[in-house]
């Protein structure tokens, strides 16, 4: 059965077949109409929330009914992040940012900014955090989305980055960790208890050799992982944070490219890819690690393409995960892939794990 997801409801197609084509592949990922620019999850809400830009809108999947809500957008996105308590969410574009209803979907505002937005990081004081996509030396762009005019913060003479640089939000809502693509990128924690960033703190972990930015987090917040593997501990204390706690390791010495952490079930998901810094390959497996001693559990495949192309002939494609959330239970997965190297109509997916243990 193939499963495909429309605006607002999902649409099962029955591939016809008779008795003697009974050794047709059959799909059951959930295919989707759009392409997948960034994506982000609620365990709050057990939504997932991503945007795509073919067509430009907002799309709020339920992973437990697996229905499709869409909120349209007036400009392309290109990054998206949700409230913690699920209800909201921010997308960055160029020279914009749209904060969103993600309860009943639709559109709150849209504000003007200086920028062209790399990533974006929405803080609980329903203020938003802007990374600039270019120039070498730049300044996260600070806007409070409660006032009607004069939105976007003066900036700091510290706040000083270089484009490229990626942030996430931590758990406690206090902080934003971020870090650059330098050779030596430093974590650095800015702090957004008062809304405007406080960013006058840098850890003194580095992590050596030109890196591809990427920060994720255990679900209470005590550890840190980046794309190079590093595993962290923080700190509201200066000198406790960003303290060396282990390294996670692959089989090539792949980067990470997406970590997902499940408290009840004790594990990391983990999406790896090749040092390539131009042209990185994913890896076709999705990766199971314990979150305690960071060791190898197993490994998931993950379901191909199919494309009939005749009566009895079908053509397959690998799947390449982007994307890997555990839900709040932890009982389930799910990861969005996408048909390496085909000319599918719909070669985007979401790919449904259970997981018994």
């Amino acid at each position: 059965m193939k499963k495909i997801l429309s605006a607002t409801i999902l649409l099962f197609v029955f591939l016809a077949c008779d008795s003697n084509d009974s050794e047709d592949l059959k799909e059951d990922k959930i295919l989707l109409n759009t392409n997948v620019i960034d994506a982000e999850y609620s365990k709050q809400t057990d939504q997932l929330v991503y945007i795509s830009s073919n067509p430009a809108q907002v799309n709020i999947f339920n992973s437990n009914t697996e229905s499709l809500q869409k909120i349209s957008l007036a400009y392309a996105p290109k990054c998206i992040s949700i409230s913690q308590n699920g209800n909201t969410a921010v997308v960055g574009h160029d020279g914009h940012i749209t904060y969103v209803n993600l309860k009943n979907p639709s559109i709150i505002q849209t504000y003007n900014i200086s920028c062209s937005a790399l990533d974006i990081v929405l803080g609980n004081n329903k203020w938003a955090y802007v990374f600039p996509e270019k120039d070498s030396w730049t300044y996260v762009k600070s806007v409070n989305m409660n006032l009607e005019y004069n939105y976007e913060m003066p900036i700091s003479i510290y706040n000083q980055l270089h484009a490229g640089t990626k942030g996430r939000l931590h758990p406690s809502g206090k902080y934003i960790y971020m870090q650059s693509p330098l050779s030596s990128a430093k974590i650095q924690r800015l702090t957004i208890k008062n809304g405007n960033i406080d960013d006058r703190y840098e850890s003194n972990f580095v992590e050596e050799n030109y890196t591809i930015p990427g920060i994720w987090f255990s679900e209470d917040g005590n550890r840190l992982f980046t794309g190079a593997g590093s595993v962290l501990k923080t700190s509201e204390l200066n000198d406790l944070d960003a303290i060396y706690n282990g390294k996670i390791t692959s089989e090539n010495n792949y980067k990470i490219d997406w970590l997902d952490h499940s408290a009840s079930k004790g594990k990391l998901y983990v999406i790896f890819s090749s040092e390539d810094l131009w042209n990185a390959v994913k890896s076709n497996n999705l990766y199971v690690l314990n979150d305690s001693d960071l060791s190898y559990v197993n490994k998931f495949d993950l379901e191909k393409y199919f494309n009939q192309t005749t009566r009895n002939s079908q053509e397959t494609y690998d799947a390449v995960p982007y994307f890997v959330f555990s839900n709040s239970t932890g009982n389930n997965l799910f990861v969005i892939t996408k048909a390496l190297n085909s000319n599918l109509a719909n070669e985007w997916a979401i790919q449904k794990i259970n997981i018994n243990k």
